[in-house]
């Protein structure tokens, strides 16, 4: 189906954690009086062991940002730093140990925007870099230049150079997800696995957000457990309060107006961008397509037109699970990636 006869992308899709910011930062501040929840919380359990503690990149052109470094159930993280990367300044953090993963966010989201639990789980078997996209967060822009889906992958490649990481693997959320697809497209040689999660291939091929469901995430009238109906099922009731208290563990980061406005234009140039639908079948990067059965946002059907596009890729769908499938059974998601990485040869 053309794509001018397409449901429009959202302008909020597939922004997640801020989503639900209404109803989670209500519950954090209610319960700690700010941004750092001190209350029991089901992630106690699963924060990394004392070999997993923050770790730094010591590259010259990197800065410390002061103080960028939680505390709490989030201290594993460290401290955020900038470096230089094509003309912006990319915000980061790096924790855990074993082989290098980087983690892309979808669309608006911040590095702040993942859930302890999903990091903690990570950061026991992998060296663990989350970092803002462009305009977002700690990140810098250049608004003289069109924010795109391929300019982003550019950044994601940059990153990695300027880190001095070698192949590592990619893990995508979301507007992360097709980041990442477009990396494994049109830079295969920068990673050594992707996983791709919520996303698409764009162009005339991606199915996009049903128009009612852009239209409610649109709507400034949508209220915050509205918005949390549509990244989990009906009956994940227990998952759903675990994201909100999550949310707030890690100091929330800024994202303004002009931010919302280039990126979902990034998204609506997706829409029509072919390259990463057309360099796919000639990538060798290991994939894994994961979606939610239930995703309200990311039509699942995107994950089967993924995996019969690329080469080397494996789907597997989250049956009871929907948008925030990563987090809702982050247990399962987690066992899952590293099972792939080790298939995939990542040392």
């Amino acid at each position: 189906m053309p794509a001018s006869h397409r449901t429009p992308r959202a302008l909020t899709r597939p922004r997640l954690a801020l989503a639900a910011a209404t109803v989670a930062l209500a519950a954090v501040a209610c319960s700690s009086g700010g941004g750092h929840a001190t209350g029991t919380s089901s992630t106690s359990s699963s924060r990394p062991s004392a070999q997993a503690t923050a770790i730094t990149a010591t590259t010259a052109a990197s800065v410390l940002v002061p103080n960028s470094a939680p505390t709490g159930k989030g201290a594993f993280l460290g401290p955020v730093r900038q470096i230089p990367v094509d003309g912006i300044k990319i915000g980061y953090r790096q924790f855990g140990s074993g082989p290098d993963l980087v983690m892309v966010m979808g669309d608006t989201g911040t590095m702040s925007d993942w859930t302890i639990d999903l990091l903690s789980r990570l950061g026991r078997h992998y060296h663990v870099t989350v970092f803002d996209n462009r305009g977002v967060g700690y990140t810098t822009d250049d608004t003289s230049v069109p924010d795109t889906i391929p300019l982003m992958a550019d950044d994601t490649v940059g990153l990695i150079k300027a880190l001095g990481l070698r192949h590592p693997a990619l893990l995508g959320w979301s507007m992360g997800g097709e980041i990442g697809l477009t990396v494994a497209a049109l830079h295969p040689g920068a990673i050594s696995a992707l996983v791709s999660s919520g996303g698409d291939l764009g162009g005339s091929q991606a199915i996009n957000t049903p128009a009612a469901v852009a239209k409610e995430l649109n709507s400034p009238r949508t209220t915050g457990p509205q918005l949390m109906d549509l990244l989990f099922p009906a009956d994940a009731t227990a998952a759903r309060a675990a994201y909100i208290e999550q949310l707030g563990l890690i100091p929330p980061e800024k994202v303004g107006d002009e931010t919302l406005l280039r990126q979902y234009q990034a998204g609506q140039a997706y829409e029509s961008f072919e390259g990463t639908w057309d360099k796919l079948p000639d990538s060798t990067v290991p994939m894994l397509i994961t979606n939610g059965s239930l995703d309200k946002i990311t039509p699942p059907g995107n994950a089967s037109i993924i995996t019969h596009r690329a080469r080397h890729a494996e789907r597997v769908m989250f049956p009871d699970a929907g948008h925030a499938m990563l987090v809702q059974d982050a247990g399962r998601f987690v066992s899952l990636v590293t099972r792939f990485t080790k298939a995939s040869g990542v040392a």
